[in-house]
């Protein structure tokens, strides 16, 4: 191979390295959704109560989710937080779960065979090809919030997070947290259909 082929095949390779690296990167990722009934009265609620969740893996994320819940509903929604002796129009509860994965990177460098070409490549074998696999532990969290009429006691809107690799270290928990929330209930109330 002559100096200009052999560079660009090394950049080549350099390049794809890089871009195999940074993929474990590109697959942390959030994902939001909501949901409502069409028939909800949205415009009528204007208070909320909180109710116990049963069905969490994980009651440490209770202080974040609550915080930013409230402050999202009271202070951007117009909401109010009150009792259940007060009768609340909604009834709020959330669920986060948490789940392990492991993803599976392999990189591989080297072998092959060249062929007729530009450039002066003769025709031949290249040495043999190295692989190295590694693995990468995450936690996938899932954070639904729910609210149902208090009156009628339907579902009326829930809006659901999956966080594809869950922060380690309080501050970037809280801050997943705190961000899922606040992109949730950007959809909330839902736009109204004219």
């Amino acid at each position: 191979m002559n100096t200009p082929t052999l560079r660009r095949y090394f950049i080549f390779l350099f390049s794809l390295t890089l871009c195999l690296a940074a993929l474990p990167a590109t697959l942390c990722a959030q994902s939001i959704r909501a949901n409502w009934r069409l028939d909800a009265p949205f415009s009528s609620y204007k208070t909320y109560e909180w109710i116990p969740s049963k069905d969490t893996n994980h009651p440490f994320y209770r202080q974040y989710v609550d915080e930013y819940v409230n402050y999202a509903l009271t202070k951007k929604k117009g909401l109010q937080q009150v009792s259940s002796v007060q009768s609340p129009d909604l009834l709020v509860q959330y669920y986060f779960l948490t789940q392990g994965a492991m993803d599976t990177q392999t990189t591989y460098w080297g072998g092959g065979w060249g062929g007729w070409g530009w450039g002066g490549m003769g025709l031949g074998w290249g040495g043999p090809g190295l692989a190295s696999t590694r693995q990468h532990p995450r936690t996938i969290g899932i954070l639904t919030l729910d609210m149902t009429d208090a009156r009628t006691h339907n579902l009326v809107w829930r809006g659901q997070a999956t966080e594809d690799n869950i922060a380690s270290g309080g501050d970037k928990e809280e801050k997943q947290v705190a961000m899922s929330i606040f992109k949730m209930l950007q959809r909330y109330p839902p736009p109204i259909k004219k």
